[in-house]
């Protein structure tokens, strides 16, 4: 591996993936372990070094660390306390297999710790509220209070096939094979608003390569599918962004939104993807009015253990007055003259059949490309009449 490459978190990736012959041999006959959606995602990231130096589902003293000091024991910062919560608790020293929620056998645990978590105290810690308003509360009140912690093997076959996905070491080794140095990194959960486009501008003038991670994830109702999200970076890159230089990944995370907690998380496994610098704005990983405005760029000031660099950028907004997009630093116009550009009014404006809205929103070539999933349409051919049905773009 190139050895201009960023070091991977702690030091090195830490990869606990076993062949499948492996993991039916160490768990043997005993009943395997329920994973959730959630778990399951938490348990790829871990096996495919995503969450490095993280080995496992963390142990009791792991999560106290966490939650108490916002560090692993070895003193490295961490925000996520990474958890496996079961309905029923195996006993310490077994070997449990790991099955996800569609019935197939995705890895195995070496149970080293079973405790309980406090949930409003966890919730304050990692979430700052213990509202159930809050959609990471929410979940966490659905969840058995009940933990398993140690290390893990991940299955091979439970490695994710999914569009535009790469391990840690297969972004290194792409990232490598560019012969550049400097990798910016954006996040998002949405299609590309010009907002986004403003910030991956300022990251095509400043780096080599810009990496557009989405984060597919969440499976939130009302949130876009990732297939459509990735049809539109695609378009995008194919006929717009400057050749070779933009990378689509796919950044698998659960829906977290823990602010500028979640923020620190990101930053980790796109470190561990690679990436020398990552664009943080306003409220980013945030829901609602939970995190200050720019919450999610001050937590880098406080924990400096990354060696990725943050690029805390101002929120990109329309200025009417200025006709063009620009950020509270380089224009003076506020109020009814600016309009704030977001994913949310993205998909109140399509639901609502609003498409006018979107002009000041997106580019003219994706409000197309999206207004036209989002109807129905008919095409003549000769004597046939071909009739296209609406795309569903949104999770239901």
């Amino acid at each position: 591996m190139n050895g201009a490459l960023i070091t991977p978190y702690g030091g090195s990736l830490v990869e606990p993936v076993a062949p499948d012959a492996e993991i039916a041999r160490r768990a043997g006959n005993a009943e395997p372990l329920p994973v959730s959606h959630d778990a399951a995602i938490n348990l790829a990231n871990i096996g495919t070094g995503a969450y490095s130096p993280v080995a496992g589902f963390m142990t009791q003293a792991e999560y106290r660390s966490v939650v108490e000091r916002t560090k692993l024991p070895s003193g490295l910062d961490w925000t996520i306390p990474i958890l496996l919560h079961v309905a029923s608790a195996p006993e310490v020293g077994e070997t449990r297999a790991l099955r996800d929620p569609d019935g197939k056998i995705v890895g195995a645990i070496e149970v080293a710790s079973v405790f309980e978590i406090d949930r409003a105290r966890h919730a304050k810690a990692v979430f700052a509220t213990d509202s159930t308003d809050h959609p990471g509360v929410e979940a966490l009140g659905r969840q058995p209070a009940t933990c398993v912690g140690g290390p893990i093997r991940l299955a091979e076959s439970a490695v994710p096939g999914l569009r535009h996905y790469a391990t840690p070491r297969q972004n290194r080794a792409r990232l490598a094979a560019t012969g550049k140095t400097t990798f910016t990194a954006f996040s998002t959960r949405n299609i590309c608003h010009l907002g986004h486009e403003y910030l991956h501008g300022i990251a095509l003038e400043n780096a080599d390569i810009l990496g557009i991670a989405v984060i597919t994830g969440a499976q939130v109702k009302g949130s876009f599918l990732p297939d459509v999200v990735f049809d539109t970076y695609e378009y995008l890159v194919r006929h717009h962004y400057p050749e070779g230089r933009v990378h689509l990944i796919n950044m698998r995370l659960p829906p977290i939104y823990a602010g500028p907690k979640e923020a620190f998380l990101q930053a980790t496994v796109l470190q561990n993807l690679g990436f020398t610098q990552f664009i943080v704005g306003r409220d980013h990983a945030g829901v609602g009015s939970y995190y200050e405005r720019y919450g999610s760029q001050k937590i880098f000031r406080e924990l400096t253990g990354l060696g990725i660099q943050v690029l805390p950028i101002s929120e990109p907004r329309w200025c009417g007055v200025c006709n063009k997009i620009t950020t509270e630093l380089s224009c003076r116009h506020s109020g009814h003259d600016v309009r704030t550009l977001n994913g949310r009014d993205v998909r109140r404006f399509l639901l609502e059949k609003r498409y006018a809205e979107l002009e000041t929103i997106l580019r003219p070539e994706l409000q197309a490309l999206v207004t036209s999933m989002f109807e129905t349409e008919a095409n003549l051919a000769g004597s046939e009449l071909a009739i296209r049905e609406p795309r569903r773009i949104f999770y239901e």
